[in-house]
């Protein structure tokens, strides 16, 4: 299902960002540039940045990267890291790139999520973790990320459930071996070691999300028959003779008698009894 808010810029996804102030596309040193350090997907495709690069050999960069910048001299990546890895592989000197005034933590990080999400190219844990950041290190509230990034408030809250699983499992997700069906069902199990080894069976055994749930449904416990006085009287009297627990269960023919003993002196005790042989 396509977002309805993709197609209409970020500025129309991020209403609280100020206007940006572009000074124009101007043909930066690729080695200038560096990485936003709030970048929040963590994620490159190695066979998918050198088929960029191959193309980039080809083409050159269509679409450029937008920076700031930076305080130390250079400049910062704002959008378009992907471009700019891809660009330093096929060995570009110089890429086009779009200067702006340099924003706030909220909003960089906001800019770089966006655009990720735009692309779907974060992982659900790298997006989680970009929510985590929003909300705990430049408090903004979980209906304020909802709204800069154009989601829904129960997606954003829901992704950072994902964070309370063990490392164990979030790498599983971040390397795409687990989807975030299989994590949000198993936020739900409590119990961290629990998680990790469904997680693990999982992987290895190839259950898809349904096959998942299914094992977590409680299994209904089968009722137990009635058993008939006459029956129950038969069991005590046997219990009482043998010094250990019976139960007798009737079949439609025939049935079982069980005899449950508590220790290996029990079980000898019982076997000379049942066989009338003597102590030695």
């Amino acid at each position: 299902m396509k977002r309805s808010a993709l197609g209409k810029g970020i500025a129309a996804l991020i209403p609280d960002v100020p206007a940006l102030h572009m000074a124009g596309v101007a043909e930066l040193p690729v080695g200038e540039i560096h990485p936003n350090p709030l970048q929040p997907r963590r994620q490159f495709s190695a066979a998918s940045l050198e088929e960029l690069a191959e193309s980039l050999k080809q083409h050159g960069l269509l679409q450029p990267v937008v920076v700031s910048r930076a305080p130390g001299g250079g400049y910062e990546l704002i959008v378009g890291e992907r471009r700019w890895r891809a660009a330093r592989l096929a060995g570009l000197e110089r890429i086009p790139a779009v200067l702006r005034e340099p924003v706030g933590d909220a909003d960089q990080l906001t800019l770089a999520l966006i655009e990720n999400l735009q692309r779907e190219d974060l992982t659900p844990i790298e997006e989680a973790r970009a929510y985590h950041h929003l909300r705990a290190e430049l408090g903004l509230s979980q209906e304020e990320i909802a709204r800069r990034v154009g989601k829904g408030r129960s997606t954003v809250a829901n992704a950072l459930r994902l964070l309370q699983l063990p490392m164990a499992v979030q790498e599983l997700v971040d390397t795409g071996e687990l989807s975030a069906g299989h994590a949000r069902a198993l936020v739900g199990v409590g119990e961290a070691e629990r998680q990790v080894g469904l997680a693990r069976r999982c992987v290895r055994e190839g259950w898809s999300v349904r096959d998942l749930e299914r094992h977590l449904q409680p299994r209904a416990s089968r009722p137990r028959r009635a058993v008939d006085p006459e029956t129950q009287e038969a069991a005590d009297r046997l219990s009482l003779a043998l010094g250990v627990r019976v139960e007798i269960r009737r079949r439609r023919r025939g049935g079982e008698i069980h005899l449950r003993f508590a220790s290996e002196e029990d079980l000898i005790r019982l076997f000379r009894q049942l066989t009338r042989e003597k102590k030695r």
